[in-house]
């Protein structure tokens, strides 16, 4: 009954499929397996210490739209790896991404590592103790916004985890530098 595009036809034109050939940033017959491949604002370029600081994102926050990018930030975090002997520099550090599907979705933020006090490195990533800060991309406005989280548990990096439950949205983010 799939003539002529009708309801029984998936979104890549399958009659009776389930976008089973649809990738992970939604494109028909693409490759990406990998969620993350798909963000266009957020770019996480900073490498896993194997630390991480889980952020989950339940599905009752309203004001979100799918393919909108939610970022997590440490606004004091260490910017950048260091070697043993150096002085790290603390500022604003994109910790973790992901993109919003409707559905509760998690964040492992990348944590800081100090191997210093062994004859190593300070890995660059959020600092146990600081703010849990979350940005919004709308994808449909290509716009970045501040938010202020209501957390049901956490809200700093270093707590066992953090439960998002709400972000009110502030205003357009600053991105000057």
């Amino acid at each position: 009954v799939c003539e002529g595009g009708n309801a029984d036809m998936d979104d890549c034109g399958v009659c009776f499929g389930n976008n089973e050939s649809m990738d992970a940033c939604g494109d028909c017959g693409g490759s990406v397996t990998d969620p993350l491949e798909c963000l266009v604002h957020y770019d996480l370029n900073i490498n896993s210490t194997g630390e991480s600081h889980l952020v989950i994102f339940l599905d009752s926050i309203l004001g979100l739209e799918p393919d909108d990018e939610i970022g997590v930030f440490d606004l004091n975090g260490v910017i950048e790896t260091v070697d043993a002997g150096e002085d790290p520099q603390y500022g604003e550090v994109l910790v973790g991404a992901t993109i919003w599907n409707a559905a509760q979705v998690e964040i492992s933020a990348i944590m800081s590592l100090d191997l210093s006090d062994f004859g190593g490195p300070i890995l660059n990533g959020a600092v146990d103790g600081n703010e849990v800060t979350i940005r919004v991309y709308d994808a449909s406005e290509e716009m970045e916004y501040n938010t202020t989280a209501v957390f049901e548990t956490g809200g700093q990096f270093g707590d066992l985890f953090t439960v998002v439950t709400t972000l009110q949205f502030d205003g357009v983010a600053d991105c000057s530098g």
